[in-house]
């Protein structure tokens, strides 16, 4: 049985092993009790509906829980290609141990580990506060898991998230609710409708779309950008088809094809950004000048 002193040691390591996030995957009403300064909650018993919140797998992580529980989640991240730099089993007695090194914390914040789109975090640090006034209201086109619907949130945006998958928007809701912001939800069939933006009785100041294209959408965008509001557009390149998905030409960008669709709109960004496994995707975004 290990001393008091080999369970500090082990607490000291594994805190100072590196600067690798740390998941915490205890119970939520545990983990408000008490937990290492600055560490994510993410309970054991449904991480892994909860991936689309951890970082890119490339990013090492730092485990803390409970046996066995804890082994059995360090093998199956392993097995889905998440690398683990440490994991620590948790002890009643780390609490004292924590609030003397100044690492204890209460309450149930959980830290971020997911990022948006970096295309999208650009918008808001360079963009996003030129928008001055109260109600920042977007549109987020083929959602998925929230990320940037949820990242627009919480930096004062009123976003409405389309999606036509419930278990997309469902697990927006999720991460909204884990992050105390209200995001809208829109179940539409981009594809199944002639004019499906027509459901929107309004324009909005901003229009994101995250790898997704559908071709006879592009106007219909560009029509619903209020005057001074903005696109932020993201996807998929010919040339894409050289490493993989997607291969089929309806769902590839020509080089300055959104250049032409939002033609009188200013330009801020038009780019080729290649993704880590080497496909080419186009980075856009345009200001719709004032009417």
């Amino acid at each position: 049985m290990a001393s008091t002193s080999q369970i500090s040691q082990q607490l000291v390591d594994f805190i100072s092993i590196s600067i690798a996030p740390i998941i915490d995957l205890r119970p939520e009403s545990e983990f408000r009790l008490g937990h290492i300064a600055g560490s994510a909650n993410f309970p054991g018993s449904n991480l892994f509906d909860n991936l689309h919140r951890l970082p890119r797998k490339t990013q090492p992580l730092r485990l803390v829980g409970y046996l066995p529980l804890l082994n059995q989640v360090v093998q199956t991240l392993e097995d889905k290609g998440y690398s683990i730099d440490a994991n620590l089993a948790w002890n009643e007695v780390f609490a004292t141990q924590l609030e003397a090194m100044g690492k204890f914390e209460t309450g149930n914040t959980s830290a971020i580990l997911w990022k948006p789109a970096s295309i999208v975090e650009y918008f808001v640090d360079r963009f996003s506060q030129k928008q001055h006034q109260q109600q920042k209201v977007a549109l987020d086109l083929g959602c998925g898991a929230g990320r940037d619907a949820v990242y627009l949130a919480l930096n004062g945006w009123q976003v409405t998230a389309v999606d036509y998958l419930p278990a997309a928007l469902e697990k927006m809701q999720q991460l909204a609710l884990a992050h105390r912001v209200n995001v809208t939800s829109a179940q539409i069939d981009l594809e199944n409708s002639t004019f499906p933006l027509s459901d929107f009785n309004r324009l909005f100041d901003l229009i994101v779309v995250i790898r997704y294209l559908h071709r006879p959408l592009l106007t219909q965008i560009r029509d619903k950008i209020s005057p001074g509001g903005y696109i932020v557009y993201q996807t998929f390149m010919e040339g894409c088809e050289v490493f993989g998905k997607p291969k089929n030409p309806r769902f590839l960008l020509k080089k300055g094809e959104l250049a032409k669709v939002f033609a009188g709109f200013e330009l801020l960004v038009d780019k080729i950004e290649y993704l880590d496994d080497g496909r080419p995707t186009n980075i856009f975004i345009a200001r719709r000048t004032e009417d």
